[in-house]
């Protein structure tokens, strides 16, 4: 079968060939926010539980000082490098999700393409190749890829999440292609190449939620592996080595392995180059499971507009669609792990807002879960029930409460914060940023602050988008 035929064709031409003055105004400054969301989701994960033990490992092993590992004063290989700030910004699961593919697709795509752009910085003279020669990215340059990358992932996650199974990780496994465009671009791919390195990164696609089950630390490194993933596949597509071309319609392709045979097949190519999933992506702006976030949305609400205060409820239902039960409907428990339990708990973020407010990452600090033994018992008074069979994303929620005095109160949630149509204001991306920094492992001054989100936001007149990586070190 001719590849041209294959449902990712218009995907690997999307990426090769999409032209940066195609791609709509708006859709690139929603990118530029994005990248400013990223960069301090990083920065805040780089004093994260596991961080400093990968660093030890991937000094252990060494390699070429190419791309930099962000607040540790480090440089190592450029698939390397992506692990490690992909980690970073999962962390504290404050990274970006676009809620309908249930992806996350900045942790993967921008630590690929930071390293990536590096890799190939003249300045630092790695060394040239005929096969990916020196050049300088510019801003702009940097922010067309990063569009299209998230597009390709997101408009996979939307064919198949429907059909996948819940043991699966998404981002884990439409990550790797995501990375694979934007990367590609950066290495000027043409489309053959480009299907190459799909095919290539569909050799490597992996991930699983058992992580997230156990609570265990292999949760958040998960994204990395993608992120790596993605990196080594333009390099070795731009080396001239091949991949499957046929991966969505051949005999072993994705549908065929993952979803029982079934893909809406729609989100591959329609509106392709004209309509970006890359506008629908969500900011997170709490830390933790974007599943909970419509749970703490009710709470906020019951709490803001109804007066609730936490010693007035005697028990709560939380209503949650299928694709949430898997992730957050677990009665909650601490175990090795808590960090990890709370942000994965619908129970627990939902007494943290009743009795604490609007959850910080600090409230997700492991000695800050295991002290309150207060959000702990409060936690236990919610029962978690399913419904809204049919639905696939992760809305509607629905909280019920009956207080002490008879009274009862239910608050539904359709359109959680941070959505595309209820986005965060200027001020509440501020707010984010600045939660992020306090937690870095890098002590930044208010003007480095400054500094850092005047270059973010004007990063697409930037000619060199290196000299902003150094801000990073």
């Amino acid at each position: 079968m001719k590849s041209k035929v294959d449902g990712i064709y218009k995907l690997a031409e999307h990426a090769a060939n999409t032209s940066m003055k195609d791609i709509p105004e708006d859709v690139l400054k929603k990118t530029e926010t994005l990248l400013l969301d990223t960069i301090g989701c990083i920065l805040a994960g780089s004093s994260a539980e596991g961080v400093s033990e990968l660093k030890e490992i991937m000094d252990y092993w060494g390699g070429n000082k190419q791309s930099t590992v962000f607040c540790h004063d480090v440089r190592t290989s450029a698939p390397e490098a992506a692990l490690l700030n992909s980690v970073m910004c999962h962390a504290n699961d404050f990274d970006d999700t676009h809620d309908r593919a249930v992806n996350h697709g900045c942790v993967t795509i921008v630590p690929a393409l930071i390293a990536t752009c590096e890799a190939i910085y003249p300045k630092k003279n790695y060394g040239d190749n005929k096969s990916f020669p020196s050049r300088i990215i510019s801003g702009k340059e940097f922010i067309a890829a990063l569009a299209v990358g998230l597009d390709v992932s997101n408009r996979l996650g939307m064919a198949f999440i429907p059909f996948l199974h819940t043991g699966w990780l998404p981002t884990t496994l439409w990550g790797p292609f995501g990375c694979a465009a934007a990367c590609g671009r950066i290495l000027n791919l043409d489309t053959e190449k480009m299907l190459n390195a799909f095919g290539l990164a569909y050799s490597q696609i992996h991930g699983n939620r058992q992580a997230l089950v156990d609570g265990k630390l292999a949760k958040r490194i998960q994204p990395g592996f993608s992120a790596a993933i993605g990196v080594r596949s333009a390099f070795y597509a731009a080396m001239g080595i091949t991949g499957a071309e046929n991966i969505i319609d051949g005999s072993f392709g994705i549908p065929t392995l993952y979803t029982q045979g079934k893909i809406d097949s729609d989100y591959l190519s329609k509106d392709i180059g004209k309509l970006y999933e890359t506008s629908n992506v969500s900011i997170k702006p709490y830390p933790c499971c974007r599943c909970s976030h419509p749970v703490i949305d009710a709470a906020l609400k019951a709490k803001e507009n109804h007066n609730v205060r936490w010693e007035d409820i005697e028990e709560g239902s939380i209503y949650l669609p299928p694709t949430s039960m898997g992730q957050i409907g677990n009665e909650f428990t601490i175990r090795d792990n808590p960090t990890v339990d709370a942000q994965f708990s619908a129970q627990y973020t939902a007494a943290l807002v009743f009795i604490k407010g609007r959850p910080r990452i600090e409230d997700f600090k492991k000695e800050n879960i295991i002290d309150r033994k207060d959000i702990t018992a409060l936690a236990a008074r919610f029962k978690i029930i399913e419904f809204e069979k049919d639905k696939s994303g992760i809305t509607p929620v629905r909280l019920n409460l009956k207080l002490k005095n008879g009274k009862k109160l239910s608050v539904v949630v359709e359109r959680p914060k941070g959505s595309s149509d209820n986005p965060l204001t200027h001020e509440e991306l501020v707010f984010k940023f600045n939660d992020c920094v306090d937690n870095s492992k890098k002590e930044y001054i208010l003007e480095e602050r400054q500094q850092i989100l005047q270059a973010l936001s004007n990063i697409v007149i930037s000619t060199d988008v290196c000299e902003i990586i150094e801000l990073f070190k």
